[in-house]
């Protein structure tokens, strides 16, 4: 389940970064680049973990 949220953290971030760096691309004057970039950055990382993250393995107690 938390990859799904995650998934869907990493869609709305990267969506809601396109739509900053469009208005930076409209009107530089008025819209800088620090937005996009740390949407961009969570999109990355949430990305990161559904691909690469995930629970960790108890080790077993039985011998």
């Amino acid at each position: 389940m938390s990859k799904f949220i995650a998934f869907i953290v990493a869609a709305v971030s990267a969506w809601l970064a396109y739509g900053a760096f469009s208005l930076h691309q409209k009107d530089p004057a008025h819209y800088g680049t620090t937005l996009p970039l740390a949407l961009g950055a969570v999109a990355v990382i949430s990305l990161l973990f559904v691909f690469a993250g995930g629970k960790a393995k108890a080790k077993s107690s039985r011998r």
